[in-house]
């Protein structure tokens, strides 16, 4: 007689992917997980004692701005340079660097992350020199041109070939945030290269990073399907050919 295994089904539970959960059960409950950087309001990363944190301004350059000749810069009245939309401007981020990111927010209220928090391990970050010191930034003179009132120092983050210039009030917080950034850099390398198991690491912070690391995998997958569909375009519209001219003889 032929004999039937019987092969049990994998619990669900045990089968499914684990991820850290949150600390201390439901003592925290704004760290609840889930997609689109919910779990990751500004509060809730500021209530699990962050690396570092603070109000900063953020520089927003148009791509054309840069190549104006300064001459014409100073010929144009900025109300005219708002009105062709090239004129810089600085918007209000509050910064919170904790575990394996750097974290922008709108402010402290903030119900999630403004664009992907960025790896610190991937970070490039220096204090700018009023005069172009330093030959990195030579080609942003202009930014001392324009510095909110208030503020007197400028640190910039660079990471991909992209450089974010942020203006704080003195250049005290501009090396704390320059230090802070390099000391978290430094700490995340050396655990992920396996040198660093003896060190204490917050349950907070395991949990951040792994819905930090879910948002930006999903924010590549959203910029990978726009590129995607950008080339799809291009291809039917080469496919299409000239537009025809009609006949006219």
């Amino acid at each position: 007689m032929a004999t039937i295994e019987l092969r049990r089904r994998p619990n669900a539970a045990s089968a499914a992917p684990t991820r850290p959960s949150p600390p201390g059960g439901n003592a925290n409950p704004s760290l609840a997980s889930g997609g689109g950087g919910r779990g990751l309001s500004a509060r809730a990363l500021l209530k699990s004692s962050p690396a570092h944190e603070g109000m900063v301004l953020k520089l927003h350059v148009p791509a054309l701005y840069p190549f104006i000749p300064s001459c014409l810069q100073r010929a144009l009245s900025s109300w005219w340079l708002r009105v062709l939309n090239v004129y810089p401007q600085w918007t209000e981020r509050h910064l919170i660097l904790i575990g394996k990111f750097l974290f922008r927010f709108t402010d402290d209220n903030a119900a999630k992350p403004k664009g992907a928090p960025v790896p610190v391990e991937a970070i490039n970050v220096h204090t700018c020199e009023r005069g172009g010191t330093a030959e990195k930034d030579d080609d942003m003179d202009f930014i001392w041109d324009h510095l909110p009132p208030g503020c007197d120092s400028i640190f910039t983050v660079s990471t991909f070939g992209k450089t974010q210039y942020f203006a704080v009030t003195s250049r005290e917080d501009a090396n704390t945030w320059v230090n802070a950034i390099r000391e978290a850099r430094q700490s995340a390398i050396t655990r992920s290269m396996g040198h660093a198991s003896h060190v204490p690491y917050p349950a907070a912070w395991q949990y951040i990073d792994s819905l930090g690391l879910s948002l930006v995998k999903s924010k590549d997958r959203v910029r990978k399907k726009l590129a995607e569909s950008n080339m799809k375009q291009m291809d039917i519209g080469d496919a299409a050919g000239p537009m025809p001219r009609g006949y006219y003889g």
